[in-house]
């Protein structure tokens, strides 16, 4: 009976330290957003050292950029992209989400920007990423 506690404990032990260090998305992901009809296909590359997440974000209208203010608790992710478009001027990405398993993460981005700055004002739309193998 005691040798099945000490076991329950270790394991225990080890997924709350799992889950305190944070899923693991270092590496390349791509997710598709509907942004208004049109599909936009967007690359992440992700380095998470601690908490602290850097990288890149690509797609066809900023190109790549690198990601900001990123930040993985558990399985909760948030990170900025800032960016400019020749077709649209300077944009900001924010996203927050949380990872679902190993191989996916389901992000909102709120979209700020356009024309003038200000353009069409804030959008959320949701993006489903998997990780490239």
């Amino acid at each position: 009976m005691r040798a099945r506690i000490a076991i329950f404990g270790l394991a225990l032990t080890l997924a709350l330290a799992g889950a305190a260090f944070g899923a693991d998305i270092n590496g390349k992901w791509k997710g598709t957003v509907d942004a208004n009809g049109m599909t936009i296909e967007q690359t992440f590359t992700f380095k998470v050292d601690g908490e602290a997440i850097t990288g890149t974000m690509s797609d066809q209208f900023i190109g790549e950029a690198k990601i900001t203010a990123g930040t993985l608790k558990g399985d909760d992710i948030s990170f900025t992209v800032s960016g400019n478009s020749e077709q649209m001027g300077p944009i900001a990405l924010s996203f927050k989400g949380k990872v679902t398993g190993a191989d996916e993460m389901k992000l909102s981005m709120t979209f700020s920007g356009g024309p003038g700055g200000g353009g069409p004002g804030d959008m959320t739309m949701e993006i489903v990423a998997k990780r490239v193998k």
